[in-house]
């Protein structure tokens, strides 16, 4: 028969291990702002629709091209509505996305669904490189495109070395400037209509 006190002991250091102790708000790194909303609101507002959307309009007519906008949106819908309704009882831990996914769908399926998803991350960035470079001989003509996207994805990396936080506020002047751009596009269009 085991010692009474040396039992209560093991339990006692074994449950101080695995205690959560609750976080603190100086704990916080990044913000949803920061963290969440910044980067979705940059990749919803990318490269696709400042230089694709236009070409589109020109190709197909304005109709099509917002049936194609519209079926797009009710894609993300029902894909965020699932997601959280998954997410809302659980606690997110490291991974995001895959994280969720494999612990309610299980490992086999997370696996299927995380290696698309971490392919479909590393391809954006060449996607959004190329964008930039492609926008930036509006500037420069004579700026040659792959090699300026390459030299954009070793600046890329080299901020991401330094770390998310970093690499996560260097994109709030971008977002200005997507905010900027939209409300001269919106403000042109209102001049040019009267």
């Amino acid at each position: 028969m085991p010692d009474k006190k040396y039992t209560s002991f093991s339990a006692l250091r074994l449950s101080h291990l695995f205690k959560r102790t609750p976080r603190r708000p100086t704990d916080r790194k990044l913000g949803t702002f920061i963290g969440v909303f910044t980067p979705t609101l940059l990749t919803i507002l990318g490269v696709i629709m400042y230089l694709r959307v236009g070409w589109l309009v020109g190709n197909l007519g304005l109709l099509y091209t917002l049936s194609i906008v519209v079926l797009a949106n009710l894609v993300t819908l029902t894909t965020t509505l699932s997601f959280s309704s998954i997410a809302t009882n659980k606690r997110i831990g490291i991974g995001g996305a895959y994280n969720i996914i494999s612990r309610n769908l299980g490992l086999e399926i997370g696996g299927a669904i995380g290696l698309p998803l971490f392919l479909s991350q590393a391809f954006s960035v060449t996607l959004y490189a190329f964008g930039l470079a492609e926008s930036m001989r509006i500037i420069w003509p004579s700026i040659p495109v792959a090699p300026a996207a390459f030299v954009i994805v070793l600046g890329i990396g080299a901020l991401a070395s330094q770390g998310s936080a970093i690499a996560l506020k260097v994109q709030l002047p971008l977002l200005f400037l997507v905010a900027l751009s939209l409300a001269l596009l919106i403000a042109g269009a209102v001049a040019n209509h009267g």
